[in-house]
């Protein structure tokens, strides 16, 4: 590409595509290793940016000791520590890894999954320094991660764009990317919807998320049947970034027939926004260890206890989808009901039903009663379930984020026939190769976080090495 084909061009040091977490994280981190023009690209408009960061609340990382922790919550909480970490001491990063590639599977990238742990904690005291703040979990489930962030998602992403603003960063809305070039080695074109366009930039960064929100390759890459299917996010992520890269040569990873998905309520909305996070944690439908799940036929199709909700939500997620109707139910008895361990969710869900029976329940809900006795029946060496009345709580599935992507090594630089591509980067669920089959809570958000500071940081050096070369 000439210089008469630049001229007019919008010009900038770094681009990042995608303004949730992951991205912000890395127009943070550029600004700060000396990139002094850095844009971030948002596809949505401004009253809805943020992405799907804006509805989490989680994020898992390894501790040391409570002292960490209190570190962390800064405030009148550290006297709750002990009780909050509820006689654990630590959590350690083998223990972390551990979980990550027991729950999500070993045909993963071991080595970036490694990365990642390793430098979470680092990268947790840099976001604490940035101005983020955690609080404790509330109303926890056993197993949940203890803290979570203050304000959830939508706290996070607040300050998040705040401090990407101060340290003199720009944010574009409404500009979604539809297709990359290279300009010289080492720069890239963006074109795309919206008056930002086109843009030239001398180092670039993905993190624009997954295909979720295209229906499209929904079916492609995950099966026809997940072409029409509720999404737990929002509706702008629909892979032109991630196609764009792959047709200049970007090497793919991951398993790209799964996904992140998990139980909702049957009134989870077709797709969420951001300022609806509240929706979303009500929707929520992770308490099936306290009691059992059943198809429309009766039947148990997955074991219930196998895991903490927070380590198998996301494989009931994916269970869902192969079930009749797409449909399942959650059941408690009375026991697990008086205890007052259901979230609220549960119990003003209007969808869900009590039932004096198991007969009566699944008479209303048209399910198979007998199968349904005759499973339980079959439980009663393992669970009990036996004292009426019982309360029933349909769930469907939610789809939150894809799991194929770029393939990227440990500096968060994206590979091309096994090296890395000049100039290009990527962070966030753009990602491939973190998850093969289920997913530990919070681990998306932490490798967000990970490999958007050190692809910000890595990005920001490069644009300075090209000016410093011109």
């Amino acid at each position: 590409m000439n210089a008469g084909q630049i001229k007019g061009m919008n010009e900038w040091q770094v681009v990042v595509v995608g303004a949730g977490n992951a991205g912000l994280c890395a127009g943070m981190a550029a600004l700060q290793a000396g990139a002094r023009s850095v844009a971030v690209l948002e596809a949505a408009p401004k009253e809805t940016r943020g992405g799907n960061s804006s509805l989490t609340k989680s994020m898992r990382f390894p501790w040391p000791d409570s002292r960490y922790i209190s570190a962390l919550l800064r405030g009148p909480h550290d006297h709750r520590v002990d009780e909050l970490l509820a006689g654990r001491s630590r959590y350690t990063e083998q223990e972390y890894f551990d979980d990550w590639l027991r729950v999500s599977g070993s045909r993963v990238d071991t080595a970036l999954v490694e990365s990642i742990v390793r430098r979470s904690s680092e990268t947790v005291r840099w976001m604490s320094e940035s101005g983020q703040r955690w609080v404790p979990r509330s109303d926890p489930l056993p197993g949940d991660f203890p803290v979570v962030l203050d304000g959830g998602g939508q706290g996070l992403q607040g300050r998040n764009f705040a401090c990407f603003e101060r340290l003199g960063g720009t944010v574009l809305y409404q500009s979604a990317v539809t297709d990359i070039e290279v300009a010289d080695p080492g720069r890239y074109v963006l074109r795309g919807a919206g008056p930002a366009f086109p843009i030239i930039c001398d180092a670039l960064v993905l993190a624009s998320g997954g295909f979720e929100a295209d229906a499209r390759m929904r079916a492609r890459h995950l099966g026809e049947q997940w072409r029409e299917v509720k999404l737990r996010g929002v509706p702008f992520n629909k892979g032109a970034p991630l196609a764009a890269a792959t047709a200049l040569g970007a090497d793919t990873a991951g398993n790209w027939e799964r996904c992140h998905v998990t139980p909702q309520g049957v009134h989870l909305p077709d797709h969420l926004l951001p300022g609806q996070m509240h929706l979303s944690h009500g929707l929520a439908r992770y308490a099936f260890p306290r009691g059992i799940v059943v198809n429309r036929d009766g039947r148990r199709f997955f074991d219930e206890s196998s895991e903490y909700s927070s380590l198998a939500y996301v494989t009931l997620g994916q269970r869902i989808m192969d079930q009749p109707g797409k449909i399942v139910y959650q059941i408690f008895d009375n026991r697990v009901i008086e205890a007052g361990v259901l979230p609220k969710g549960y119990l003003t869900d209007p969808a869900s039903v009590v039932a004096p029976s198991l007969e009566d329940g699944a008479r209303r809900l048209s399910l198979d009663a007998a199968n349904l006795v005759n499973e339980v029946r079959l439980l009663a060496g393992e669970k009990r379930l036996d004292d009426p009345p019982f309360l029933f709580v349909p769930a469907v599935a939610g789809l939150t984020f894809t799991y194929g992507g770029l393939a990227v090594n440990v500096n968060a630089e994206v590979l091309g026939g096994g090296e890395p591509i000049d100039g290009l980067y990527a962070a966030g669920v753009i990602v491939g190769g973190l998850y093969d089959e289920g997913y530990p809570a919070g681990t998306a958000l932490m490798a967000g976080s990970v490999l958007g500071r050190r692809a910000g940081t890595s990005a920001a050096r490069h644009s300075l090495g090209v000016r410093g070369a011109a």
